[in-house]
C-alpha cells in the first residue's frame, strides 16, 4: 500500500501541526504538479482522523476519550485469500460509540463464481450472489459508512489490506483509517488458551451462531471488543493511549 500520507501521520502522532505546517507537508504529498488545496479536500476523505481547530490540525485519537471515540468494526469474506486476485463478496461493519451501537452495513456483494472450499467455510455460493449489488456499489457505500473512525477487526491485517486495495482497485482511494486488531487486544487483556474469534466466542460465552458470516461475525468481534475494554488498566484515557498499549 502506498506511503501517501505517512510522513504527516507520523508527526500528528506525535504533535500537532499548525495549519501551515500541515499544508506545507501536503504540498510535499501532492507532489510537482499537485495542488495543497486539491489535496487538503483528498486528505480529508481519506480515512485519517483528523481535528481542524484554533488553526492547527490534531490526530482524533491524541483528543479523543476511549469512550468517545468512532470505532468500526468490519469483517469481510472472500472469494480467495489474495487481495491482488480475489476479491470481497460479503461486508459486515458496525459503529460502536460511547459504548452504543450507532450504525450497521451489512451486503452481498455480486460474485459469479465462488469456489467450494469458500462455500463450505461461509456458506454462501454463487446463486446468493447472482441478485447482489455490483462491487463498485457496495464499497463505494462502506466507504461512506467507513469514514475515518477507526478500522477494528480480528486479525484486522487481513480485513484491512483487503479493503483497501479493492477500494484503491475500483477508484476509491486505498485506506488510511488507524486500526485496531482484537487479537493484539485480547492478548494484552485476556488471559486465554487460544485467541481465534471462534474460541474467544465459546471461551469468553459469547456464543454466536452462524460463524464465517460477515455480519455474524462482527458481532461477535465487537463482543470480544467490549470485554477487553473492561479489562484495560486504569491509567489509560485517550484512543491513542488504547493504540499504543496494544504495541507495547
Amino acid at each position: 500500500m502506498p506511503k501517501h500520507y505517512d510522513k504527516i501521520i507520523s508527526k500528528l502522532q506525535k504533535r500537532p501541526l499548525s495549519h501551515n505546517e500541515f499544508l506545507s507537508l501536503l504540498s510535499e504529498a501532492a507532489g510537482l504538479f499537485g495542488e495543497s488545496a486539491s489535496e487538503l479536500e483528498i486528505i480529508k476523505g481519506s480515512g485519517i482522523p483528523l481535528v481542524f481547530a484554533h488553526d492547527k490540525v490534531y490526530y482524533r485519537p491524541s483528543l479523543t476519550p476511549i469512550e468517545s471515540e468512532s470505532f468500526c468494526i468490519i469483517d469481510i469474506e472472500t472469494n480467495g485469500h489474495n487481495p491482488l486476485i480475489h476479491r470481497p463478496i460479503e461486508i459486515g461493519a458496525i459503529k460502536f460509540h460511547n459504548g452504543k451501537i450507532t450504525e450497521t452495513f451489512e451486503s452481498l456483494i455480486f460474485c459469479e463464481e465462488i469456489p467450494e472450499y469458500i462455500t463450505k467455510i461461509t456458506g454462501i455460493n454463487a446463486q446468493m450472489l447472482s441478485n447482489a449489488p455490483k462491487i463498485t456499489k457496495v464499497l463505494e457505500s462502506f466507504k461512506l459508512f467507513l469514514g475515518d473512525s477507526i478500522f477494528v477487526a480480528h486479525n484486522v491485517n487481513f480485513d484491512y489490506n483487503f479493503l483497501s486495495h479493492s477500494l484503491a482497485h475500483y477508484g476509491f482511494g486505498y485506506l488510511y483509517n488507524t486500526k485496531l486488531c482484537t487479537i493484539a487486544l485480547a492478548k494484552k487483556t485476556l488471559q486465554a488458551p487460544r485467541y481465534s474469534l471462534g474460541f474467544l466466542n465459546e471461551f469468553l460465552k459469547i456464543h454466536h451462531q452462524n460463524l464465517h458470516r460477515a455480519l455474524q461475525d462482527t458481532k461477535t468481534t465487537l463482543e470480544v471488543f467490549k470485554i477487553c475494554l473492561q479489562n484495560l488498566p486504569a491509567n489509560l484515557y485517550t484512543s491513542k493511549d488504547l493504540l499504543e498499549f496494544i504495541k507495547t
